[in-house]
């Protein structure tokens, strides 16, 4: 077993030291494509988290034209004043691959993830404004979560490492799925996400241009 993640390790540091690695992490602002605004005026909806978008972050590594990486975003809203509170949150795992290979300054990319979603009222038991609040948790109304698998295409712009881009994810309604619990209810996944990025990209630019220079 020793043995086995000896070599393991030695695998992965050989990957890592001759592939041009490149980690990145930016900020993310997802929105379902059909909530997208029709007016430049109201784009500052998909920046800022809303009752629509959501926001939060993803990190990636890149061996070369190879990734793998993980995306996580939030948002809280109240739908009217006197109306509880609502949060949703979504996370996945991800496999990336970049033709262009990590540190060229323009860089489309495909993704294929596995994620879980969410949905939940956040009250109080003891708040007289919500008595029905233990009864929802009982039959699972106060609770959503879903699981899903979702593909993914975009382009990042590298600035010699200020990365920003876009991205447009296929969540087909066939793979997702409801939690094995079936006291928790189903969250309905909107099929199509935009999603916007910014933030750092480290490494890979000087081995990128070298490869170019070769050629």
């Amino acid at each position: 077993m020793k043995r086995t993640i000896v070599l393991a390790a030695m695998l992965l540091t050989t990957i890592t030291l001759f592939a041009g690695p490149q980690f990145r992490i930016a900020a993310n602002a997802l929105t379902p494509l059909d909530a997208l605004p029709q007016t430049a005026e109201q784009w500052d909806d998909v920046v800022w988290p809303s009752e629509s978008t959501l926001s939060g972050w993803h990190w990636e590594v890149l061996l070369n034209r190879l990734g793998f990486g993980m995306h996580y975003g939030v948002r809280f809203f109240e739908r009217t004043v006197d109306a509880p509170y609502f949060v949703n949150w979504k996370g996945d795992f991800f496999l990336s691959y970049h033709p262009m290979g990590g540190g060229a300054p323009v860089d489309p990319f495909v993704e294929l993830g596995w994620g879980n979603v969410g949905n939940a009222r956040v009250e109080s038991a003891h708040d007289d404004r919500y008595p029905d609040w233990e009864e929802r948790v009982h039959d699972g109304s106060a609770t959503e979560l879903a699981l899903y698998t979702y593909a993914a295409a975009g382009l990042a712009i590298d600035l010699n490492g200020l990365l920003l881009g876009a991205r447009l994810a296929y969540m087909p309604s066939e793979l997702s799925n409801p939690v094995p619990d079936r006291s928790v209810g189903y969250y309905d996944l909107p099929e199509f996400e935009f999603g916007i990025f910014g933030g750092v990209a480290l490494g890979s630019h000087d081995s990128w241009r070298r490869d170019r220079h070769r050629w």
